[in-house]
């Protein structure tokens, strides 16, 4: 995904691409823990997530929403450690997107 692309989408839009990215970096996780898959695509699905959201920081429109994106990667990390669980970072992230407004 190019900057460009990237840009012409709204906070929204951006917001939950990124929140698909984190459903499919839990599910690939899971299914790696419990033996569906053979491959561990936890890091890959995590770089994904940190891409959109340097890409999301770097957005002229998102100027000052820097510290609250990277706080949002942070309870991503929290999760990855196993500090909270699946539900609690996808209601996490559903929130943080529901109430971005324009």
């Amino acid at each position: 995904m190019t900057s460009e692309i990237w840009n012409k989408l709204d906070i929204k839009e951006q917001l939950s691409n990124i929140h698909g990215e984190v459903k499919r970096l839990i599910r690939a996780h899971n299914n790696f823990v419990n033996g569906v898959s053979k491959e561990n695509h936890t890091n890959s699905y995590m770089q994904k997530v940190h891409t959109l959201i340097e890409l999301t920081c770097s957005d002229p429109k998102n100027v000052g929403r820097e510290n609250e994106l990277f706080d949002e990667e942070n309870e991503i990390k929290r999760w990855i450690q196993g500090e909270v669980d699946d539900d609690y970072i996808l209601r996490y992230w559903e929130q943080y997107t529901n109430a971005i407004s324009f």
